[in-house]
């Protein structure tokens, strides 16, 4: 069905001169509200209810007579009574339909009516069609005799000082009276170009009339004009109203140019634009005219004059959308005539309401913003691209919050009667629209921008990061708030992070100003709603409250949130409050996991302060079997509190598949851990490092074989700081043994981590639990801390037949004898089992003499120069030095004479050697540097290396090729420069007479301070330019790119990061790490590189993605266009989505379901 067509012809103009007989349409009589939020109980007008009108038609005499005879009846009354003008009889019966307005008319001279013919070009009136003319309501203040009339053509709003000077104006229309003698031909008191008009609306005044108000573009392009004309009936108001909405949209139609602002207002309007949003100066904005009424007339018009006796001239109104902001520019003259603007920004994710009529007189529509902590700020507008401005906001709110539902949109955001649902189609963007959707919350809300980062190295990931803020400083309150409600509705991620941010500065934060149910979330993705009382409580809750109820609420598909030092101290309460403190994100969470409705189960609360109340919900949610993680380490717990916490672990099976209780003031007794692992059939991870307490009455292991046993899933085991008795000991080997000898399979999950740190285990025994692991499991044992001096023998033995796990972490070992350490090494030497190893803070005691430490001996350098030449196994090594108050474990001077070694390995490709005290041998790594081709990172900090040790290795890597990474952070370069300057102030020369104290110490202000400087920034740049040439090299070689940003402090995170990237093959097999693998669908085999917020700028690929034509589907009236069972062309932005779309993709199929169902064609 063509509805173009047909809608054309229901709205077909009156005849010309030439036809003797004109179609005529009976006005209807319904009123129009007086604006868009009037009661639902005003009769509107409905063009569907037009539509069904009978025509009627009469000839152009039988009109005129009709007219003649009304006239001089109504003279006649007006004699007799004095009252005020009521004819309902004139020509305005050749007028067709309604709409509605309101405003009077005055008279006045042609000269001083702005925009009159005296101003416009010489006007054919005999080729001018006429849609409709009426009579208008009489000046009584003035008790003019004559009645001045309104005359609407194709192409002008004519107004005229009697019924005389319509027909001078048109003799051709139907025959004269006979006492009327054609006369010259009259001049208009108001003539306004049908293109150049800004609205048309009921004039919304007080007085008891039925006017319309009428704004259109001045000669002058920084100005408007209106004027107001008042009726005797609503029904020849809206008569005529209809009339010149009609012949609107038609000029519309015609894309006249007359209504777009001067080039000089356009100009002020860009420049708007790129000052408020320099990021998309490049972008074309949305620009409508518009017209401010109420109480937003008031408000930007301060003297209002009564524009009913003539023409008002008025400054200007734009409303201009941008990318994130929208403005409401008013523009004036200027002194010199220059164009002067103020201008209002709005968010445009604080749009609250936008609320109107899609009915084509309709033209009023309110705009309603809300800033949070804010109150609300009300646009009352009109414009005649109202529907364009409508469909503009609601494809930019899709755009802009791509995750949402839709039906939230329709429901809380956008109120317009009579308008279908649009189907907004918003191009495809990664991480589900987060980046965008959070750039227009910051924006909208007016703050800096936050770090954050997307991880898919997690068990389940992808995970969003909210980094802390830098500096030590932490984010606002609005920061917050723009992160939370742009994760709302994304199922992209399935965990989020919040790790070291400070959420307290939302805690008992209410919004009082947010009365409306739409700032809580009370409907779910899928279309689970809330009840009264629900949304009632949420709304009195803190914000914080709030937005974590909407996390775990709105997500389908969120299992993991880290609260880490998230809430290090409960929120304080004022005397007369008795509510319990709690720390208001961990109560939303809790409830909905009792009732079923989130799957964010997994609860990572360690470091923060819990308070009873938050204990309790915790307590109460185990019992019930919903949680299926939970980390409690750090959280000052008691000894009762961990009694308690466990006690529902005692009584059934649980779900529960992570738990750490670590790190805790109290005790838990390890009688109570065989019941608890008997129970926890599912458990994955299990960290009581520091909690455990040995009961004297035990008779054989703590943790039986028979506990461990059942446990198929687990796979990380922390029971540092417990001693292991040996009969413990015995089963933990027999578990190793068996665990570790299972095959490769999905459904069985491998064993990859023993961390049994200072729980006073010998060599002897350490070389059992070695012997236990079986060759090529890849699973990894920490047993730093412990005296494995004694026995060392035995556990050399183990290294030495390979007997060993593939990661080994033997840290902070002391050695009191020299020829013991030696004795590991050489076994380490030989080893060909262990491709990841950490002695970091391991040496034997220094050798002291007469006060002085002794340099390493020969035997010590033989033993570690033949470890780093022939080692074949080892690729992770950490060598780097511990220097502390409780801890020491330092090489002797000289060790990097044990480096040079180095230049014959060709396994190794990480090395960290911090803290060894290597700034005077820094020489001797450089050379070390320029023969070695396998090493790919070196960490080499905290070693104090002076100006020319630094010198030497940037030297070094000017002939290396595989360094990629050699962390030397700003803070290191900074202590760098400090340790320099101090070092010249200490020599031989005294400083300079203008050094000045800074910070407690004297600092060289001179030349030699800028020298330095200039000298050490070259020194960096040209070290980050070899490094980035290898970069650049190995991508090359791979053919693909590669996050080299990835490298954390541990080792094991090293590890894991780079056989991810697979950037080394012979370690494909392996994966290690102290957090759990990741499971993530991996791309082309690799997993992704990490995504920072830094990395990523702002989508400006597209010009004008708001942009709505006209004509497009969806812009005209449901009742104008489309038949409920008729079926549209393919809108733009589906047959791009269809052309980009893989064919296998299920989500993109049940999305064109949905639209044939809707009755799009998908061709």
């Amino acid at each position: 069905m063509d509805w173009a067509f047909d809608r054309k012809a229901h709205l077909l103009p009156l005849k010309t001169a030439e036809a003797s007989v004109a179609d005529i349409v009976a006005s209807p009589t319904s009123t129009v509200a007086s604006s868009p939020v009037s009661s639902e109980g005003d009769r509107r007008f409905s063009l569907h209810s037009l539509k069904s009108r009978a025509r009627r038609s009469i000839s152009g005499r039988e009109a005129f007579s009709a007219g003649s005879r009304s006239s001089s009846q109504s003279s006649h009354f007006r004699k007799l009574s004095k009252s005020r003008h009521q004819s309902t009889a004139s020509i305005s019966s050749l007028t067709h339909r309604d709409t509605g307005l309101s405003d009077e008319s005055g008279h006045s001279s042609i000269a001083e009516i702005p925009g009159s013919p005296g101003s416009l070009p010489s006007i054919g009136w005999q080729s001018q069609k006429v849609d409709g003319i009426c009579s208008l309501e009489q000046d009584t203040h003035l008790l003019r005799t004559r009645t001045p009339y309104l005359v609407v053509t194709s192409e002008y709003i004519i107004k005229l000082k009697s019924r005389s000077d319509v027909f001078d104006l048109f003799p051709w229309l139907p025959e004269k009276p006979a006492q009327e003698t054609p006369g010259a031909t009259p001049e208009p008191l108001v003539v306004i170009p049908i293109s150049a008009v800004v609205s048309v609306f009921p004039a919304e005044s007080t007085r008891p009339s039925f006017g319309i108000e009428v704004w259109w573009k001045g000669s002058c392009g920084a100005s408007f004009q209106q004027a107001s004309f008042f009726f005797n009936l609503p029904s020849e108001r809206d008569e005529q109203m209809h009339n010149i909405v009609r012949a609107m949209r038609v000029s519309q139609h015609e894309d006249s140019e007359a209504i777009l602002p001067a080039p000089e207002v356009l100009k002020v309007l860009e420049k708007i634009h790129e000052s408020e949003e320099p990021g998309f100066r490049d972008r074309k904005v949305e620009v409508f005219p518009v017209v401010p009424r109420a109480s937003t007339r008031k408000t930007h018009i301060k003297k209002v004059e009564d524009s009913s006796k003539k023409p008002q001239e008025s400054p200007s109104f734009y409303l201009v959308v941008g990318t994130y902001l929208c403005h409401f520019v008013v523009i004036n003259k200027g002194k010199s005539g220059e164009p002067v603007h103020q201008h209002t920004t709005f968010g445009l994710l604080t749009l609250e309401r936008l609320r109107g009529d899609w009915a084509i007189h309709e033209e009023r529509f309110n705009l309603t913003f809300r800033h949070p902590f804010a109150p609300r700020v009300v646009l009352e507008l009109s414009s005649r691209f109202y529907r364009r401005i409508i469909r503009v906001f609601g494809v930019a709110d899709r755009y802009l919050k791509p995750t949402w539902p839709q039906m939230w949109q329709s429901t809380e955001l956008f109120h317009v009667s009579g308008f279908r649902e649009p189907q907004y189609l918003t191009p495809r963007e990664d991480f589900g629209g987060v980046r965008r959707t959070l750039d227009a919350y910051l924006a909208a809300y007016r703050c800096r921008p936050v770090e954050w980062e997307i991880n898919w190295r997690t068990r389940f990931g992808p995970e969003f990061q909210l980094l802390p803020a830098k500096k030590g400083a932490r984010y606002s309150s609005l920061q917050l708030l723009a992160v939370l409600r742009a994760l709302r509705y994304n199922d992209y991620f399935n965990s989020l992070s919040f790790r070291d941010v400070d959420l307290t500065v939302l805690s008992d934060a209410h919004d009082r100003f947010a009365t409306s149910k739409g700032h809580v979330a009370h409907l779910s993705r899928t279309c689970v709603t809330l009840n009264a009382d629900e949304i009632e409580i949420l709304q009195q809750s803190s914000v914080l409250h709030q937005e974590f109820h909407a996390l775990a609420f709105c997500s389908e598909t969120l299992q993991q949130i880290d609260f880490s030092k998230s809430s290090t101290s409960p929120p304080s309460r004022s005397d007369g409050d008795a509510e319990t403190p709690t720390m208001q994100f961990l109560t939303p969470i809790l409830n909905l996991l009792r009732a079923d409705i989130t799957i964010c189960s997994r609860l990572i609360l360690a470091g923060n302060t819990l308070c009873r109340s938050d204990f309790a919900d915790l307590v109460e949610s185990l019992e019930a079997g919903k949680i299926h993680g939970l980390d409690l380490s750090h959280c000052g717990l008691c000894g009762g509190e961990l009694r308690d916490l466990v006690a529902p672990l005692l009584d059934r099976p649980q779900p529960l598949q992570s738990l750490s209780l670590s790190e805790n003031p109290g005790r838990l007794s390890v009688g109570f851990l065989p019941q608890i692992l008997h129970n926890l059939v599912d458990l994955r991870e299990l960290n009581l490092r520091g909690t455990l307490q040995s009961e004297r009455n035990v008779i054989g292991p703590c943790i039986p074989l028979e506990a461990l046993e059942p446990l198929k899933c687990l796979e990380v085991v922390d029971l540092s700081g417990f001693k292991i008795s040996p009969s413990t000991l015995e089963d933990l080997c027999a578990f190793l043994e068996a665990r570790t000898r299972y095959p490769t399979d999905w459904q069985v999950p491998r064993f990859r981590r023993l961390i049994l740190n200072h729980c006073g285990i010998t060599g002897s025994q350490a070389a059992k639990l070695c012997r236990a692991v079986v060759d090529g499991s890849g699973t990894h044992l920490s047993i730093s801390g412990n005296p494995l001096e004694d026995g060392i023998e035995d556990l050399a033995d183990a290294i030495q037949q390979s007997q060993t796990p593939a990661g080994f972490y033997m840290e902070v070992v002391e050695f009191r004898e020299e020829s013991n350490y030696l004795l590991l090494m050489k076994a380490l030497t030989k080893t060909k089992s262990v491709s990841l190893l950490s002695l970091a803070g391991t040496a034997p005691t220094p050798w002291i003499e007469t006060t002085t430490v002794q340099p390493c001996s020969s035997e010590m350098v033989e033993a570690l120069s033949d470890f780093f030449a022939n080692n074949q196994s080892i690729q992770y090594l950490d060598m780097s030095g511990v220097s502390g108050k409780l801890e020491d474990g330092q090489l002797a001077k000289g060790f990097a004479r044990c480096l040079t070694g180095l230049s014959k390995n060709t396994t190794l490709t990480h090395l960290r050697i911090r803290n060894q005290n290597l700034h005077d041998d820094a020489s001797t790594l450089g050379v070390v540097l320029s023969k070695n081709k396998t090493l790919r990172m070196l960490d080499c900090q905290d070693n104090d290396i002076n100006i020319s040790g630094l010198g030497f290795l940037v030297s070094s890597l000017k002939s290396n090729t595989t360094i990629v990474d050699f962390p030397f952070s700003a803070t290191e370069r900074t202590s760098l420069l400090n340790n320099i300057l101090r070092g010249l102030k200490k020599g031989p020369h005294p400083a300079p007479p203008h050094a000045t104290k800074v910070g407690g110490g004297d600092r060289l202000k001179g030349k030699e301070d800028v020298v330095l400087k200039d000298v050490l920034n070259r020194q960096f740049t040209e070290l980050d330019g070899y490094i980035a040439r290898n970069r650049q090299a190995l991508e090359k070689a791979l053919g693909r790119s590669v996050d080299f940003e990835l490298a954390t402090d541990s080792l094991e995170g090293i590890e894991s990061t780079w056989v991810a990237l697979g950037l080394e093959g012979a370690m494909t097999d392996q994966t290690g790490g102290l957090g759990p693998e990741d499971v993530t669908p991996i791309a082309n085999g690799r997993p992704r590189a990490a995504v920072r917020s830094s990395d990523v700028g702002p989508d400006t690929s597209q010009p004008a993605p708001y942009h709505v034509r006209h004509g497009d589907d969806g812009e005209d009236s449901p009742t104008d266009t489309l038949d409920p069972v008729s079926e549209t062309s393919t809108p733009p932005e589906m047959a791009m989505a269809m052309a980009e779309a893989p064919e296998d993709d299920p989500m993109f199929k049940q999305m064109m379901q949905g639209f044939k169902a809707s009755g799009f064609a998908a061709g």
